[in-house]
C-alpha cells in the first residue's frame, strides 16, 4: 500500500505531464458494395414451412353455447361462397380470394396478390390470370 507522500508524490507527476490533445483524422467512409447476388436453386426452399391463414370471418356466441358445442355442431358465420376474403402468409398480408365450395369443402380462389413492395396503407395488388 502506498504512503500518504507517494501518493502524492505519484498524483503531482500525473498533474506535471503536458497533456497534447490532437484532432483524430479518420479516413472517409466509403459505401461497400453489396454481397454479390448468390443464384440458389429453388429447390433450396421448397421445404420450408409458412403459416396460411383465411379469415372466414367471426360470431358472437355465449359461454352456455360455447360449452355446449359437440362434434358437428355449425354456427354461422359472416362469410357465404362468392365473398372476398384476405389472406396472409406468417401474419402478412399475401392475397385476396373468394370463398367457393369444392364438393361438401370450401375453398379460395386467389385473385389478387398483394404486391409487397408496396406500404401496407397502399393496399396495392395485381390481378392473377386465370389460365383455363
Amino acid at each position: 500500500m502506498l504512503s500518504q507522500r507517494e501518493l502524492d508524490e505519484f498524483l503531482g507527476n500525473l498533474h506535471k505531464r503536458d497533456t497534447t490533445v490532437k484532432k483524430v483524422q479518420f479516413p472517409a467512409l466509403q459505401v461497400e458494395p453489396g454481397l454479390p447476388q448468390s443464384r440458389l436453386p429453388i429447390d433450396f426452399i421448397n421445404d420450408i414451412t409458412v403459416d396460411i391463414w383465411a379469415e372466414l370471418g367471426e360470431a358472437t356466441l355465449t359461454v352456455k353455447e360455447i360449452l355446449n358445442m359437440r362434434e358437428e355442431t355449425v354456427f354461422e358465420l359472416e362469410k357465404a361462397a362468392g365473398d372476398t376474403l384476405n389472406i396472409k402468409v406468417n401474419g402478412q398480408d399475401f392475397a385476396r380470394g373468394e370463398v367457393i365450395i369444392i364438393g361438401n369443402n370450401l375453398g379460395i380462389r386467389i385473385d389478387r396478390v398483394i404486391d409487397p413492395k408496396q406500404s401496407p396503407g397502399q393496399g396495392r395488388a395485381k390481378d392473377v390470370a386465370t389460365h383455363g
